[in-house]
C-alpha cells in the first residue's frame, strides 16, 4: 500500500538512499535540503515527488516544508528526521565551542523542530524515525561533538516515544554505522582510514543504500507501531 513520507536531509547520503528506495517501492516521498541546487538535483534523479528548501534550524522553514508536503499528498503517514552535520574530527580539548554549538543546533534542536512539525501533521497511526547514529551508543574518539549530538537525538526519540505513543505515533531511532555518503566520503575514500574502520566492523564491510532503505520502509510502515521507543542499530556489529 502506498504511503506518504517526508525525509529531511533527503538530498544526499542515507536520506537520498532512503528516498530512492521508498519512491521505487511505490510510496510518495517529499524531501528537504538546504539549497535549491541540491533539492533540484535530487528531484532530477527521480527519487521523490517533490521537495522543499529548509534548514532544520529554521523552525518556520521546517513548518513550511511540512505544509507543502501535506498540501501535495493530502497528509503524511511517516517522517524520517535525518538532516544532520558531522563534527570537527578533533580531540576534545581542541574543539571549537562555537562549532560544537552548531552541531547541537542542527542535530538536536533541528531534530526537535522536525519532531514538533511531525506531531502537528502526522496521521494517526503514524511513524517518526530519528537518525541517531551508532555513535549515540558507542562513542568514537575525536568526535565528542557529533557523539554528544547523536546521544541527545537518541534520548529525544525515546522521550517522544514516552509522550506520544499513546496517541498512535510510533517514535524510533535508527543508529546506522558507516554508509557511503557525502559526510563519510573523507573517511571511506581514504584507503588507510577505510581499512582501519573496517577492522572495527564484525561484518567486515560498510552498509548499502538498499539495506538502510529497506529498514526505513519497515520502521515507517504500518507494522512497526509496537516497536516504539526502540533504538535499531544497522552497523555490521560495530556497536558490540
Amino acid at each position: 500500500m502506498s504511503r506518504r513520507y517526508l525525509i529531511t536531509g533527503g538530498t544526499s547520503g542515507i536520506g537520498l538512499a532512503v528516498a530512492r528506495h521508498l519512491h521505487d517501492t511505490g510510496h510518495r516521498v517529499w524531501i528537504t535540503g538546504t539549497t535549491d541546487r541540491t533539492v533540484g538535483a535530487a528531484l532530477d534523479e527521480g527519487v521523490a515527488a517533490g521537495g522543499s528548501v529548509a534548514d532544520v534550524t529554521d523552525r518556520a522553514a521546517v513548518d513550511a516544508a511540512f505544509d507543502a508536503a501535506v498540501a501535495a499528498f493530502g497528509g503524511l503517514d511517516g517522517v524520517f528526521s535525518n538532516a544532520g552535520i558531522d563534527g570537527e574530527g578533533k580531540a576534545a580539548e581542541a574543539l571549537d565551542p562555537d562549532t560544537f554549538r552548531c552541531v547541537l543546533e542542527v542535530n538536536v534542536v533541528g531534530g526537535l523542530h522536525v519532531a514538533q512539525a511531525a506531531h502537528r501533521v502526522l496521521a494517526r497511526p503514524g511513524s517518526l524515525v530519528i537518525n541517531a547514529s551508532v555513535n549515540a551508543q558507542r562513542p568514537e574518539a575525536h568526535f565528542a561533538d557529533y557523539n554528544a549530538s547523536k546521544a541527545a537525538a537518541l534520548s529525544l526519540a525515546k522521550t517522544l516515544a514516552l509522550e506520544w505513543s499513546a496517541e498512535g505515533l510510533s517514535v524510533t531511532a535508527v543508529c546506522p554505522g558507516y554508509f557511503p555518503s557525502r559526510m563519510t566520503a573523507p573517511y571511506l575514500g581514504d584507503p588507510a582510514v577505510a581499512a582501519e574502520l573496517l577492522s572495527l566492523v564484525p561484518a567486515a564491510r560498510f552498509g548499502t543504500g538498499r539495506e538502510i532503505g529497506a529498514l526505513l520502509e519497515f520502521l515507517l510502515g504500518p507494522d512497526s507501531g509496537y516497536l516504539t521507543g526502540a533504538a535499531i542499530t544497522i552497523d555490521g556489529g560495530r556497536n558490540i
